[in-house]
């Protein structure tokens, strides 16, 4: 007698379609297939379709995974028929189990569950919970679990309209089983069945039931073929028994309902286990299905497993799995986490998003987009709830992610009738578990990919009307709520005026917080918006504010575009005032970009036109702005007479506070010039006490840093390492990078010359990276040198490396300050291995660049007069040394008057005068000692061993030989120390 015959792919295919309500068209486009290929693949004339393909039409038809596995297994057939099953009936479950899907990630707890199910639970067990939460996945982990253990398994699943369908989804669970068995099994386990066929009226058609002979009540035929069912399942049973697999539970109708609750308390043979799963979102407390399992439950016939949305560690393990380390992944990881949560369907989906797109970055916009399935499958769940649920949920996507109570109603309350409707609608969010209650007084969106799909959803004029409400209730709720998120609604609204005033007060606190990137962002809406409004000269007087807070943020190339524009917007509108406050700010940010020359170019052409207005802020600034490019490119006699200037113009004016900036550049100048009294004097009194009482925090760093690099050229390490440290902590606070990396290289300066060598490496390498992490800026140059200074002293293979990137940073920025400590450094190295004609060429150069009243160029001096020394000219070193001398004692340069006097000694030993080279030994040694530095020291006790071996006094020369090697060993020095032992 035949079988049952199984349907083919075309035949299932189109049974599924209609039962879809799909036109063969409708389907195509949902699959992204054409309606030519769905045609040919009902009609036959395609008989193997490929695997993409079947996955693609089945996650068109949202299919069960029963029903998926049945129509994969068609497919399958032309080219490699399935083997004959045996009684224990698992092919259904086997082809369900090899769908394709990733591998059960967590779930320990629900595994044992499903363990002692099999073993000792109730007859039924339910597996309950949202939308790809990971249901039919566990129960794939049941079937494995049973089929291992001896378990005969039969699976069948609901779909939506399926709960139209007489009994499903035990009539497709029966079906399935029967077409497993070989002809003669179907007779053989039909037997005592014969009220089966009322359920399958087909076997009575195939001749393997007879048709009952007697009519009885609907109540007693429908009792019997109950009775029939759990007969079939007895007979059908493998060693350890029956294990029945029903998903998607809540689209079962009433009858199925009562058949499922007489299988589970008729008595049975062998043991019978019934496998559910079904989205609690969908129950309501007053369906059937949530009656049946309360009432099961509470005669200890059902257990029931809540899932809840894997823990972030196990969605992590789950996403490796899927995304296997390569470079970018850990970022798009992380990405599709916070938009996916826990719940696996979602975080599968996004990755296969991902993959079919071929995108592997978090930049490419598929990492943002929201997967079909997904939407689909988020758009049905809100489309079940009441009008006054969606319009809830419509109102919170507009809120954001976390949402207010009070806010929620009222907004929400401006569309929902009443507000028991407006309550009734929110607790339908709740159950159905889009929104989450978090605290007593606010929701939070379950996903980020719910809120996404519902923003989508919604069209920009309704938005618009939502995003107003939200911003007025915002206004006047009582809660404080940041000018920014204000400043969103009302531009979504469309409403740019209000926009652009909370844009404005948003900006400007998140300045005074030092929250600077928030601040860049919320001015460049307000320029935005400005220029939406038509009004451009209000957009450029915030673009110099915009500007100024990129110089903050050390983006300098975005920075001179903006003030650029806000400069030719001035231009173009007469406004001269303000075009000399943006040109004030554009030549100062060529000075933080290390590109004063260029700023140079751009500002001096405006020069002539200064004095044809009166002192006004915009030429005070004017003026200090070329003040600070004066000292980029060296030119401090200059910056001297422009600071001078923008003070005379403040004190016109009676602007304090730019009378401050003005007096703080020329305490800079006066530095750079080696007048470092009077710089003491600018600094110390006038500046930093003013800079503390108006709180400019900004000059403060300037000025600290500049007064303690005043204090270590007057050899007071431990004062100027006070100042500096202050201004450190103000950088540090207030975000300022670069000026960070050049106050911490100048600690580490400072740490060197006291002798604390290892406290300078972390210095050195924290101001490196910190430069490294501004980009180009003028004081890149710095921490290379400070690396490579560490490096050549300790005779470290990197040194010279180092010192040659350091010079490349600094000819760049025409930094001649760094470039005469770089050369300085190598000429010194050239002078210990005997090449003053090296170190001559070097250094002569440099006072062609730099003039020899300037503070930093004595150390070249010096060097210059040993090497012109050790080259013979005498009388020019002698000269040169003349002069620094007198300038160092004058100014008080303790630590330059010592590297004098150890070259006035050399040469004054050369020429036979020993006890005036010991003098000036002495006077060095003394000054050293004042000071604390030992590696000034060092050099200094070396210069003294060297003149008295040159006096013949070998055994005192020997000593001071001695004391000097120690010392340099103590600090890891090689470049002295390896000479000492030369000659010892």
């Amino acid at each position: 007698m035949a079988a049952i015959p199984s349907l083919t792919f075309g035949a299932l295919l189109k049974r599924h379609r209609i039962a879809a309500g799909l036109t063969q068209e409708e389907l195509a486009a949902q699959a992204g297939l054409s309606p030519r290929g769905i045609s040919d693949l009902e009609r036959g004339e395609r008989r193997a379709p490929r695997k993409e393909t079947v996955q693609l039409i089945a996650d068109a038809l949202n299919l069960s995974p029963a029903e998926r596995a049945t129509l994969e297994t068609a497919a399958r057939q032309r080219s490699a028929p399935p083997p004959p099953t045996t009684a224990e009936h698992t092919s259904p479950s086997s082809s369900l189990t090899q769908r394709g899907s990733a591998s059960l990630v967590g779930r320990a707890r629900e595994l044992q569950f499903l363990t002692r199910q099999l073993v000792d639970g109730p007859p039924l067990l339910l597996v309950a919970g949202e939308p790809g939460i990971g249901k039919s996945r566990l129960l794939q982990a049941g079937i494995e679990q049973a089929r291992n253990k001896g378990w005969v398994i039969l699976t069948g699943g609901c779909h939506r309209r399926s709960g139209q369908e007489p009994y499903a989804p035990f009539v497709s669970a029966l079906e399935r089983s029967l077409q497993s068995l070989a002809p003669a099994q179907q007779r053989q386990q039909l037997q005592g069945c014969t009220w089966l066929v009322h359920l399958l009226p087909e076997l009575a058609e195939m001749s393997l039931i007879s048709r009952p002979t007697v009519t009885l009540p609907p109540e007693q035929e429908r009792r019997l073929m109950f009775a029939a069912i759990a007969r079939y399942l007895g007979n059908i049973a493998g060693p350890a028994g029956t294990l029945l697999v029903l998903d998607d539970l809540h689209w079962a109708g009433p009858d199925a309902l009562d058949l499922l609750q007489s299988l589970v308390r008729v008595p049975t043979e062998s043991p019978l286990r019934i496998l559910g799963a079904y989205r609690d979102t969908d129950v309501a407390a007053h369906d059937p299905l949530a009656n049946l399992v309360a009432d099961l439950a509470r005669e200890n016939l059902a257990r029931r497993i809540l899932l809840a949305p894997l823990p972030n560690d196990e969605a992590t393990t789950l996403l490796e799995e899927l995304l296997p380390e390569t470079p970018g992944t850990v970022v798009l990881r992380q990405r599709v986490l916070e938009r996916a949560g826990g719940v696996p369907f979602f975080l599968i989906s996004c990755v296969q998003a991902l993959q079919a797109g071929h995108k592997d970055s978090p930049d490419d916009g598929l990492a943002s987009e929201v997967p079909w399935t997904v939407a689909e499958t988020i758009r049905q769940r809100v489309m079940s709830l009441p009008v006054a649920a969606q319009e809830v949920l419509n109102s919170a996507a507009i809120v954001g992610r976390s949402i207010e109570r009070d806010i929620l109603l009222a907004v929400t309350t401006r569309t929902v009738q009443s507000e028991e409707d407006l309550l009734a609608g929110l607790q339908a969010c709740c159950r159905g578990r889009l929104l989450l209650e978090e605290g007593e007084h606010t929701y939070l969106f379950a996903h980020d990919l719910i809120r996404e799909v519902v923003l989508a959803d919604l069209g920009v004029a309704r938005r618009g009307v939502l995003h107003r409400r939200v911003a007025e209730a915002l206004e006047q709720g009582t809660s404080t709520t940041a000018m920014a998120v204000l400043a969103y609604h009302y531009t979504q609204a469309g409403d740019l005026q209000k926009a652009v005033i909370y844009l404005q007060s948003s900006g400007d606190a998140a300045l005074a917080r030092h929250a600077n990137a928030e601040a860049a962002a919320a001015y460049r809406e307000v320029v935005a918006r400005l220029e939406e409004l038509g009004r451009t000269l209000e957009a450029a007087r915030w673009r110099e504010k915009l500007g100024n807070v990129l110089v903050l943020l050390t983006q300098y190339d975005e920075a001179l575009d903006v003030l650029e524009r806000a400069c030719e917007t001035y231009r173009q509108t007469g406004n001269l005032e303000g075009e000399l406050r943006a040109l004030a700010q554009v030549g100062r940010t060529h000075r933080w970009r290390g590109t004063s020359a260029e700023g140079l170019k751009y500002l001096l052409p405006l020069l002539k036109a200064l004095p044809k207005i009166d002192a006004s802020q915009g030429a005070a600034a004017f003026y200090i702005a070329l003040a600070y490019l004066y000292i980029g490119t060296g030119q401090y006699s200059e910056q001297l007479a422009a600071a001078e200037q923008a003070a005379k113009l403040a004190r016109a004016m009676g602007d304090d506070q730019m009378h401050l900036l003005a007096q703080e550049r020329i305490g800079s100048a006066l530095f750079m010039l080696g007048r470092l009294e009077e710089a003491r004097q600018v600094l110390a009194n006038e500046v930093i006490p003013a800079g503390e009482a108006t709180g400019n925090q900004w000059l403060l760093i300037d000025a600290l840093g500049n007064l303690g690099a005043a204090y270590e050229a007057l050899g007071e390490y431990p004062q100027g390492r006070t100042f500096q440290e202050r201004a450190v902590a103000l950088a540090e606070r207030l975000g300022g990078r670069a000026q960070m990396a050049h106050l911490i290289f100048g600690h580490g300066m400072n740490a060197f010359c006291q002798g604390e060598w290892k406290q300078a490496h972390d210095d050195f390498t924290r101001a490196a990276s910190l430069a490294a992490s501004v980009g180009r800026s003028w004081s890149t140059a710095y921490p290379a040198y400070g690396l490579g200074l560490l490096a050549l002293a300790e005779s470290k293979e990197e040194a010279i490396s180092y010192l040659t990137e350091a010079k490349a940073l600094a000819e760049r920025n025409h930094d001649l300050r760094a470039l005469c400590w770089i050369e300085g450094a190598l000429a010194e190295q050239d002078l210990l291995m005997g090449r003053p004609e090296a170190a001559c060429a070097r250094l002569t150069p440099l006072l062609k660049l730099v003039s020899p009243t300037v503070g930093y160029i004595k150390e070249s001096l010096i060097l210059l007069a040993w090497a012109e020394l050790e080259s013979g000219e005498v009388a020019q070193a002698q000269a040169r040394l003349e002069e620094v001398l007198n300038t160092a004692r004058t100014a008080a340069m303790r630590p330059t008057l010592v590297g004098a006097l150890r070259v006035q000694a050399l040469l004054l030993s050369r020429q036979g005068l020993w006890a005036e080279a010991e003098a000036a030994l002495e006077e060095a040694l003394a000054l050293c000692r004042d000071m604390s530095t030992p590696y000034i020291e060092a050099k200094t006790q070396y210069v003294s061993g060297l003149v008295a071996f040159k006096h013949g006094r070998t055994q005192e020369a020997r000593l001071r030989l001695d004391m000097a090697l120690a010392s340099l060993r103590q600090l890891g020095e090689r470049l002295y120390a390896s000479r000492i032992e030369q000659i010892v």
